[in-house]
């Protein structure tokens, strides 16, 4: 249940042991108390009575002249007894224990003063010896009860000081949601607050960073552009003084080329620096079937302007979640453009919807040549042949996917005629929170 190397497992056992110690030695403490107690009260009786005796009594006739034996006998649990003979006895007290049949006696061996005479007590302290071990064995049965208490109220306090860390945790786990927030403090104990304060001083930093970067991009991006314009349409311009088939005007079609492909580049970090952008926007609870449906729209009239046909279909009327729609419509985007670019002429591009024990999944299906699966086409700069992009797409799809939570997946079709992108929804991480 606890593993031996959780911080709760161990507090729970530490704390379980000491008070458990504590609660034995002091069990032991009050029961050697009482008994001592009550073993002293007893001597000192046979004490003070041996004194009334040895004061008022000389002989053991005289002894039992004045008192009823029968009645002693039957009603106390005393024995007395004056001896003529103290030869046998050499110090002024002595108390000594004795077992027989059963029964548990105390004995008290006095001379008189004189030395003339031994006088003997015995006690019964058989209700007394009962009386101890019944305290002993209840003593045992509270420590058994309270071990059973102490190890419950570890447990319980155990889990109220991870509350906290729970709460961490969770504001952890959240990053992705509420991405790069930083963490309340307003509710965590003291002790807690200094780690949260130093985690909110790293997550300042790092949104710093990425917005440094960001702005990096951007700039750099910005900056690129206006030469590049500057450069295709000066090419262009001296394009129109050559004739088709001059090795002038092919060389300045190839440089108009590669200027496109530098501007598609530039485009793309761009979007890399808008999509770092859009980690910080804050979730949203919306109606993810209608946010699409809404999209499709204008697919479908994209897909016929140029010549291809677009359908889509959802299972459900309704899938509410939390979720960043910048960062999901720049997947959805990507998916919906390339399905697009790579189906041909009065072909067909759907979008179906379907759940699964585990997910909520969205595919789109194209009719192009399909994708080479051995590839890594999520990695940077990673394109097919027919591909006139930079080859950042898939890229900025797939840390867009990573930011969210979601799951994407790029493979062909089973009939081998066209390709299925899909995004994948897990139902525990974000129905859990509706």
């Amino acid at each position: 249940m606890l593993s031996k190397r959780s911080l709760r497992s161990r507090f729970v056992i530490e704390l379980a042991v000491a008070m458990t110690a504590m609660l034995i030695i002091i069990s032991l403490v009050v029961s050697i108390y009482f008994h001592t107690s009550i073993i002293s009260n007893i001597k000192d009786d046979m004490i003070n009575q041996s004194k009334y005796i040895e004061k008022h009594y000389k002989t053991q006739e005289e002894y039992n002249q004045q008192r009823d034996l029968d009645f002693l006998k039957n009603t106390s649990p005393y024995q007395t007894t004056i001896s003529d003979n103290p030869e046998s006895f050499h110090k002024d007290l002595e108390f000594i224990s004795n077992n027989e049949n059963g029964h548990n006696y105390i004995l008290l061996v006095k001379s008189y003063k004189d030395d003339s005479k031994m006088l003997i007590i015995e006690r019964d302290i058989t209700k007394e010896k009962l009386l101890i071990n019944n305290m002993y064995g209840m003593l045992l049965i509270l420590i058994l009860i309270g071990i059973i208490f102490i190890i419950y109220y570890a447990f319980t306090i155990s889990k109220k000081l991870m509350i906290p860390l729970k709460r961490l945790t969770e504001q952890f786990t959240n990053m992705h949601d509420n991405l790069l927030n930083q963490i309340e403090t307003k509710n965590l104990p003291l002790e807690f607050t200094k780690l949260a304060d130093s985690v909110n001083l790293l997550i300042k930093k790092i949104q710093t960073s990425i917005k440094y970067r960001q702005e990096l991009y951007i700039g750099t991006a910005h900056e690129l552009k206006t030469p590049l314009a500057v450069m295709r349409l000066k090419n262009q311009i001296t394009l129109m003084k050559y004739k088709k088939h001059d090795n002038v005007r092919e060389a300045l079609e190839q440089n108009i080329t590669s200027i496109d492909t530098l501007t598609a580049m530039i485009h793309n970090l761009l979007e890399f620096g808008r999509a770092e952008g859009a980690q910080f926007e804050q979730p949203q609870r919306l109606n993810l079937i209608r946010l699409m449906a809404s999209k499709c729209e204008e697919y479908e009239l994209l897909a016929h302007s140029q010549n291809r046909d677009f359908i889509y279909h959802f299972d459900i009327p309704h899938f509410r979640v939390h979720i960043q729609p910048l960062l999901f419509m720049q997947i959805f985007q990507n998916f919906i453009q390339n399905a697009l670019k790579f189906t041909p002429e009065n072909s067909l591009v759907s979008l179906t919807t379907r759940m699964d024990e585990d997910n909520f999944i969205i595919e789109i299906s194209d009719e192009g040549k399909g994708i080479d699966e051995k590839k890594d086409l999520f990695a940077p700069f990673q394109r097919s042949l027919e591909s006139t992009g930079a080859g950042l797409g898939l890229f900025l799809a797939q840390n867009a996917a990573e930011s969210m939570g979601v799951v994407i997946n790029l493979k062909n079709r089973e009939d081998k005629k066209g390709a299925i992108a899909s995004i994948a929804f897990p139902l525990n991480r974000f129905l859990l929170r509706d």
